[in-house]
């Protein structure tokens, strides 16, 4: 299969039965409004600022942050899937985004992700649970940071407890900036963390 046939499936499934009524439903954009405003209004754009997306999903994220830094910055994104990776940076050359990310398709894991060091990393939705290991997953999230760097961390409470986050922070050097909880539908309540290496 072509990459124009793969990306034309890809946009298909984005409205298929399984994933169309979530993607459409107020919870999910609730959910990507309040996480798209917060990244806007808690960290600065500054020139040649350094951002990091682990876990690329969709892609929906990494192209807001591409916006966001737009003329300012540099984004990489991370995953593990080379059909994600592969499909993501096809659809940002043919879309013609603006700012498009640098796709880096390794395990968060790898000691050798990359020789970069980023101002601000990203940890959204469910990318922290499908690592299979959370604390672990901080780790390498926290090693891609420079010192005084970022760490934003937004999870659903029913995968990711804010008990286990503040239990890892406390045992580590790392400091909470900022933690919201967003429970507007109780169904999809989750939370943001701002953290400061």
């Amino acid at each position: 299969m072509n990459m124009d046939d793969k990306l034309f499936n890809y946009y298909l499934e984005l409205k298929n039965p399984e994933a169309g009524e979530w993607n459409t439903s107020p919870q999910c954009i609730h959910t990507e409004l309040i996480t798209r405003d917060y990244v806007r209004k808690e960290f600065t754009v500054t020139d040649g600022i350094k951002v990091c997306n682990v876990g690329i999903g969709t892609g929906d994220w990494d192209d807001y942050l591409g916006f966001w830094l737009k003329g300012k910055g540099h984004l990489t994104s991370i995953d593990i899937n080379k059909d994600i990776c592969e499909i993501f940076a096809y659809r940002q050359f043919r879309e013609g985004h603006p700012n498009p990310s640098k796709v880096i398709c390794k395990s968060i894991f790898d000691n050798e992700i990359t020789n970069e060091k980023f101002d601000i990393v990203t940890l959204i939705g469910s990318a922290v649970k499908e690592t299979g290991g959370f604390e672990r997953c901080l780790d390498s999230c926290f090693n891609l940071l420079n010192i005084g760097g970022y760490l934003m961390f937004m999870a659903n409470l029913k995968y990711s407890s804010l008990e286990m986050l503040e239990g890892y922070l406390k045992r580590s050097s790392y400091q909470l900036v900022k933690k919201n909880l967003y429970e507007a539908f109780p169904e999809y309540p989750f939370f943001i963390c701002k953290i400061k290496k």
